[in-house]
């Protein structure tokens, strides 16, 4: 330690002199400032490191340290250690894709997505993985506050190619299409991922309560009703369901093959307080989709959520 309190002294009164050489140059009373301006600066440069410096304490080398944590059991490591642990795995084999996956996944749950991405890219490059495909999308979506970004589709996409028995790239990709107003496909993601799914997985029941919910509710097709001009007259509400309802009546009779639209008829019917017209409306529908199991669990899905029972059409 006192070497090293040596060498700082050296490396301090060598930087005063550098600094104060114009002066030295000079003849007289500049000479004599440029002399005292480098004693200064190294004495100052020697009591900031006296005040600051903590000789006394002990070293932390890097290797010893990453050595015990190598030896410790994963789960008694602090968040900061885990970190430490996985960049060492990473450091020593680049090709570990497991150890750049779990950093990957650390760094996204901990707000830093653009280096977890980075991590899981290079795995990909290793071993060109579902699971991997499916943490870089949900990472690419996290990053774009739930957007599903046409990059994320392109992960989703490359994941569900690899193993279709994967719940959410199947849910990502249907929440792509229903943001792009293609209900049929979203319907046909999540409905056939529903039916994958054994009957305790948790998964089944997320994404069959919260595809009947996205699926029943009215596309409005551009148009707002909430948005009128200065001194418009309000519209009849009532008026306005019940002529949406008519339309919609007369359009599945013709285009029976529209899980969306008998699911957003049934939620019609609920709105006006009426159960029976909406369990109605789900019969027909599970009868238009007799041969599709993963739209009957759609809609089986959304007549639970009203609490209603299943009755023939």
């Amino acid at each position: 330690m006192i070497a090293f309190t040596l060498v700082c002294m050296g490396i301090g009164a060598a930087a005063a002199i550098w600094l104060a050489r114009p002066l030295l140059q000079e003849a007289g009373a500049a000479r004599l400032i440029g002399v005292g301006a480098g004693a200064f600066l190294a004495l100052g440069a020697l009591g900031a490191y006296w005040v600051n410096g903590m000789p006394e304490a002990p070293g932390a080398p890097y290797q010893p340290r990453m050595e015990a944590l190598r030896a410790s059991a994963p789960e008694t490591l602090s968040p900061v250690e885990q970190e430490e642990w996985l960049r060492d795995a990473v450091r020593r084999d680049g090709r570990d894709i497991e150890a750049r996956r779990l950093l990957g996944r650390f760094l996204a749950a901990t707000e830093r997505e653009l280096e977890a991405i980075a991590h899981i890219e290079q795995a990909i490059r290793v071993s060109p993985e579902a699971r991997l495909f499916n943490d870089l999308g949900q990472t690419i979506v996290t990053l774009n506050e739930g957007n599903v970004t046409p990059e994320a589709v392109r992960a989703f996409t490359a994941a569900n190619a690899d193993d279709p028995a994967m719940p959410e790239p199947a849910f990502f990709l249907g929440a792509a299409a229903y943001e792009a107003d293609d209900r049929a496909t979203a319907a046909s993601y999540w409905g056939g991922i529903i039916t994958r799914l054994d009957e305790d997985d948790p998964y089944r029941a997320a994404i069959a309560s919260r595809a009947a919910d996205l699926l029943s509710r009215p596309s409005m097709g551009g148009a707002d009703p909430g948005a009128l001009t200065e001194g418009a007259e309000r519209p009849d509400v009532e008026a306005m369901i019940e002529s949406m309802i008519a339309r919609l009546e007369t359009r599945l009779e013709s285009e029976p093959a529209d899980v969306s639209g008998w699911m957003t008829l049934a939620r019609a019917r609920m709105m006006q307080e009426d159960p029976q017209a909406a369990a109605s409306a789900l019969a027909r529908g599970r009868a238009a989709f007799a041969d599709d199991p993963g739209a009957r669990a759609l809609i089986s899905a959304l007549g639970a959520a009203f609490g209603l029972e299943e009755t023939d059409a």
